[in-house]
């Protein structure tokens, strides 16, 4: 009987935690409507951002959080310091509603938007596919390949491989925003 009595009660606690744990996860993931989102006090600064960054960010670790959860509400599940082509972005995974968006702030201008952004998409896309084709071409001699306009942490780009009369692919990133071509790789 005393035996009887304790695996219940064991059995109790362990059910017990198990609902306080999923509790927990309901909570952190999903605020109510009245609720303050928590926020992110950890910055991971990425790999590629250069030396000296803390010299260049006009916007502080605090205001930029603000200004990404004021677009985007919910919980910020990642919080870095990252590369947009050559800007300085904050990006933040805010978890809302059971999906996760990407929201990047712009650490000198303020400007916050939403990945996939059309109205951003318009305003930063300035060279056509065309103009990216030609550009490829004039470094190296060949056949287009292959051409998709990306976006990578807020900043376009074309991806385009080209491949040569003697069989070989280069592979290049365009800046869709200014021609510059930002990496070419020759595949073996």
């Amino acid at each position: 009987m005393k035996r009887n009595v304790i695996m219940i009660a064991a059995g109790a606690i362990v059910v017990g935690s198990l609902g306080a744990s999923a509790m927990a996860k309901t909570y952190q993931h999903n605020p109510q409507p009245n609720q303050q989102p928590t926020s992110f006090n950890y910055l991971h600064v990425d790999d590629d951002v250069p030396f000296g960054w803390e010299k260049q960010i006009r916007i502080t670790s605090e205001q930029a959080q603000k200004l990404a959860l004021g677009v985007q509400p919910g919980v910020i599940k990642e919080w870095k310091l990252d590369r947009a082509g050559k800007t300085l972005v904050y990006k933040a995974e805010i978890f809302h509603n059971y999906r996760e968006i990407d929201v990047y702030v712009d650490a000198v201008t303020g400007e916050v938007w939403r990945e996939n952004d059309p109205v951003r998409k318009q305003k930063t896309v300035k060279i056509t596919v065309e103009e990216a084709k030609k550009i490829a071409l004039s470094k190296v001699n060949g056949s287009i390949k292959k051409i998709k306009l990306d976006e990578d942490d807020g900043y376009y780009i074309y991806e385009v491989e080209v491949r040569t009369g003697n069989r070989q692919e280069a592979e290049m990133d365009i800046s869709a925003t200014t021609g510059e071509i930002l990496s070419m790789e020759w595949d073996d």
